[in-house]
């Protein structure tokens, strides 16, 4: 039985990033209801933020397993500075995309000359084939396509969708991913519609940056292959017929589609121009557990990869007493005296202490939200 067998909200929460005093941004994804969208396991949005008045982005050197990182602006800069050499400037327009794998550590400032700052951010989890691959880096600039009324930038994986007058948009951005991905931001009149192709073997979820929309996701007929079936604990949303699911969505949230959807067409209300990102990904297909910035499979890794980092950074224990997890030694191709997240420039901000852990063990995390 497919586990989504129809749209599910996931309401936005404010939380400070990096520290009380930080930044507020709109967190939809891990949630309680699902903490994965196909590889994708984080979802912050941002702004439009008056870095006069808040202070901007302004995260110092943390670390990262076991993920990628993924910066998407639709205003201001970010200056990213990482453990393995590179120091670049993000812009509106620009996919950015940093793969921690056995371990990085990063900082990221908005740049001095920003006034408003607003975009999203997101992590994906790395499969467990990959997650220990060499860390890496990566910057692009996908083309905008579409006409007056409908424009889409495709910044991972394919998009093909029609306009109302039957304009074909099409693109696939050559950036490449451990696991098969999606993400475009979408640009449509008020009013006006768009109708989206899906591929029904993907997870998919919109989420909106300003305006509102209409949603309809047509699915396979019943009885055929990938025809979704309601479950009993999933509560239902609009149905006009056996073949499709309709809702609407506001700003800042982010709703996942049924599965098997074979097309979503997207209609945005009257009075304000639609602006929304439509991500998707092939299933994950197994079960994480994500605490603070790490991404690991067991209690026991988190608590190595946290002990190492705080080691390195001089904040507690020494080198010696907080050795390099076995499985990052051995899947990792790191040697006992590497550091596992890296060197970083001299004369910059403090690195970021870990907190603590919890008492007791961590969860896993799945598609259906946090594991007993």
């Amino acid at each position: 039985m497919s586990p989504f067998a129809d749209f599910v909200l996931l309401e936005p929460r404010e939380v400070p990033l990096g520290g009380p005093r930080g930044m507020t941004v709109h967190r939809t994804l891990p949630a309680r209801r699902t903490s994965l969208l196909g590889a994708w396991c984080f979802v912050d949005h941002f702004g439009p933020d008056d870095v006069s008045a808040s202070g901007g982005m302004q995260v110092a050197r943390h670390p990262h397993t076991g993920l990628a990182t993924v910066s998407w602006l639709f205003e201001g800069a970010i200056t990213h500075r990482d453990s393995i050499g590179n120091h670049a400037l993000v812009r509106p327009g620009e996919v950015d995309i940093m793969v921690a794998g056995s371990g990085i550590t990063h900082s990221e400032f908005s740049v001095a000359d920003t006034t408003i700052l607003h975009g999203v951010q997101l992590w994906y989890a790395l499969p467990d084939r990959a997650r220990f691959r060499a860390p890496h880096f990566d910057i692009s600039t996908p083309p905008e396509i579409g006409t007056a009324e409908a424009r889409a930038r495709v910044g991972l994986g394919a998009f093909r969708a029609t306009t109302e007058d039957g304009t074909v948009l099409r693109d696939r951005s050559d950036v490449q991913t451990d696991t098969a991905l999606s993400m475009a931001q979408l640009d449509l009149r008020a009013g006006r519609t768009l109708r989206i192709d899906l591929d029904p073997g993907h997870e998919y979820g919109l989420l909106v940056d300003r305006g509102a929309a209409r949603l309809r996701a047509d699915l396979p007929s019943p009885g055929l292959p990938g025809a979704g079936l309601p479950s009993a604990d999933q509560p239902t949303v609009d149905r006009p017929g056996a073949g499709g699911r309709e809702t609407t969505i506001a700003s800042r949230e982010l709703v996942m589609l049924p599965d098997g959807a074979t097309q979503l067409t997207l209609r945005a209300e009257a009075g304000e121009d639609l602006r929304a990102m439509l991500l998707g990904g092939e299933p994950l297909g197994e079960d994480i557990i994500m605490w603070w910035n790490f991404v690991g499979r067991t209690h026991q890794e988190i608590e190595q990869f946290r002990a190492r980092y705080q080691a390195e950074i001089g904040a507690e224990l020494s080198l010696e007493d907080a050795p390099i997890a076995d499985i990052a030694l051995e899947r990792g191709g790191l040697e006992e005296e590497d550091e596992q997240f890296g060197p970083f420039p001299a004369n910059t901000p403090d690195a970021l202490p870990a907190p603590r852990l919890p008492h007791g063990h961590l969860r896993s995390r799945g598609r259906r939200g946090l594991r007993a």
